[in-house]
């Protein structure tokens, strides 16, 4: 066996190793529904405007992409697919939405929204601060997230 090291990993390369991580996760997780998803924002050109995007996974609603372009910021878009992605999770059988962001992002904007953040990465990537959500969808006593949710608050 030997190690190779690179800073330009080939996408086939990446995508072996998830394959196999997926692989082991699989027998050792429930079995869980996991899907992606996304809602675009498209305006009468069929040019998307902005959008949400992520992956379902179990319970859980991960939120990888929210974008508005620049020039239709500022007219409650964020807002509106917040809600969509929300209602998203709830026919989805979601109990809880996630998200991270960065200071120059939305940090004060999910909260406004039911998300509480529940960790913060300070200087990263150099001297920036990336901040974590999580809003809880249930109204059910969830035992393991509530712990969880009460350490880091």
């Amino acid at each position: 066996m030997k190690f190779e090291e690179t800073l330009l990993p080939e996408k086939s390369d990446v995508m072996t190793l998830q394959n196999m991580i997926r692989k082991y996760n699989k027998q050792n997780f429930e079995t869980a529904n996991q899907t992606d998803f996304a809602i675009y924002i498209k305006d009468d050109s069929e040019n998307v405007m902005g959008g949400i995007s992520g992956e379902i996974f179990g319970n859980w609603m991960d939120i990888e992409y929210l974008v508005i372009h620049e020039s239709v910021r500022r007219n409650g878009l964020g807002r509106d697919l917040l809600k969509k992605a929300e209602e998203l999770a709830i026919r989805s059988n979601c109990k809880n939405i996630f998200l991270y962001t960065f200071d120059f992002q939305g940090k004060d904007f999910y909260p406004k929204f039911g998300f509480k953040e529940v960790y913060v990465k300070r200087q990263y990537p150099l001297t920036g601060t990336e901040h974590f959500f999580v809003k809880k969808l249930s109204n059910e006593i969830d035992k393991e997230a509530g712990e969880i949710l009460e350490e880091t608050e």
